[in-house]
C-alpha cells in the first residue's frame, strides 16, 4: 500500500485504515470495495445494490469516511445501485497523489471517479463537506446530476461558525469521545452513542490534519444558480456548524427547484441522527416524478 498525501505519516494511514475496516463491519449489507484511478490519485468506493437500479452516489462528512452511512446503505441499496465514494482530500481510504488547488479540481476529481465507474448521470447525495462537494460538482456539471440531495452542507448556504474551528482545535489537543461529540454537535438524549470505531476515525483524522487537506471554499451565488436540477436540502434543528436561518434564506434565493426541510431534534450528522427518516426522505425525493415547484 502506498502512502497518500492526505495522511501525514504511513503510521496514521495504517491506523486509520484498520479503524475504517472495523467500522465497515457496522454495515449490514453486501458491499464491494473498488479503486478508481484519477488525475489526483485513486478513489476508494464502496458499492452496494443491484447495478440495474438507478445510481445513487453518497459523499460523506469530514473525518469519518464512507462508513458513516452504516445506517443508510442497507436500506438504500434495496432501491438503488449505491456508490459511497471516499473524498480524496480527506482522511479516507482514497489515496491522494496530487493536491487539489481549486474547487474545479474537486469537481474534476469527482467527475473522473464517476466516469471510471461508468456513471454518466447520477442522483447525488452529500453530507456536510460531502454536501459541499456535491453542490460544487452540480454547479460545474449540472447535466450529469439527475437530482441533488444536500444534508447539512457546509460552506454552501451559510458559512461555518468560528466556534466550530475552536472545537476542532480542542479535539486535536484532547481527542476524547466527549470532545468528538462536541465537535460534531452530537449529544441529544434521543441519539444513540456513536460506535467506538467511528469515534476513533474522527480522532485519528483530526490528529492527522495536514496542508494537503481540501478545505471547502465558499460557493458563490453565480455557482449555485447553475444548479438547475431538483434539489432536496435537509437541515437539523440542532445544527452546530452554521446558521440554519441563514442557510434557509440563501438556499431559497439561489436554488430554483428546491425542497427544504428542517428536521426536529436532529443534529449535524443527519443520516446517523435520524436514519429512518432520512432514508425515506431520500427514497421519496428520488422516486417523485416531475418538478418540485
Amino acid at each position: 500500500m502506498r502512502k497518500g498525501l492526505n495522511f501525514r505519516t504511513m503510521e496514521y494511514q495504517n491506523e486509520y485504515y484498520e479503524t475504517y475496516d472495523e467500522s465497515l463491519k457496522l454495515i449490514n449489507s453486501n458491499i464491494v470495495e473498488v479503486y478508481v484511478p484519477t488525475t489526483f490519485g485513486d478513489s476508494h468506493v464502496i458499492c452496494s445494490g443491484n447495478k440495474e437500479n438507478p445510481p445513487l452516489v453518497l459523499l460523506h462528512a469530514a473525518s469519518c469516511g464512507s462508513p458513516i452511512w452504516y445506517k443508510n446503505l442497507p436500506f438504500l441499496s434495496q432501491y438503488f445501485s449505491v456508490y459511497a465514494i471516499d473524498l480524496i482530500g480527506e482522511s479516507s481510504k482514497s489515496i491522494l497523489t496530487k493536491k487539489m488547488a481549486t474547487a474545479y479540481d474537486n469537481a474534476t476529481w469527482l467527475d473522473e471517479t464517476l466516469n471510471g465507474l461508468g456513471l454518466n448521470k447520477v442522483h447525488l447525495c452529500g453530507l456536510s463537506i460531502g454536501g459541499w462537494n456535491a453542490a460544487n460538482y452540480a454547479g460545474y456539471f449540472p447535466q450529469k446530476v439527475e437530482k441533488l440531495i444536500l444534508l447539512s452542507p457546509v460552506q454552501t448556504f451559510a458559512k461555518m461558525h468560528i466556534s466550530f474551528f475552536m472545537k476542532i482545535m480542542k479535539m486535536g489537543f484532547h481527542p476524547t469521545r466527549e470532545n468528538v461529540e462536541k465537535y460534531i454537535g452530537w449529544g441529544n438524549e434521543k441519539e444513540e452513542p456513536l460506535p467506538d470505531s467511528i469515534i476513533k476515525q474522527f480522532t485519528i483524522s483530526v490528529m492527522n490534519m495536514n496542508a494537503n487537506a481540501s478545505f471547502p471554499k465558499w460557493l458563490k451565488k453565480e455557482h449555485l444558480l447553475n444548479i438547475n436540477m431538483p434539489v432536496l436540502v435537509l437541515l437539523g434543528e440542532n445544527e452546530f456548524a452554521f446558521s440554519i436561518t441563514q442557510a434557509t434564506k440563501r438556499a431559497k434565493s439561489s436554488i430554483s427547484n428546491l425542497k427544504l426541510e428542517i428536521i426536529e431534534e436532529a443534529s449535524h450528522l443527519l443520516p446517523v441522527s435520524k436514519p429512518d427518516y432520512i432514508n425515506h426522505k431520500i427514497l421519496e425525493f428520488i422516486q417523485k416524478e416531475g418538478e418540485l415547484r
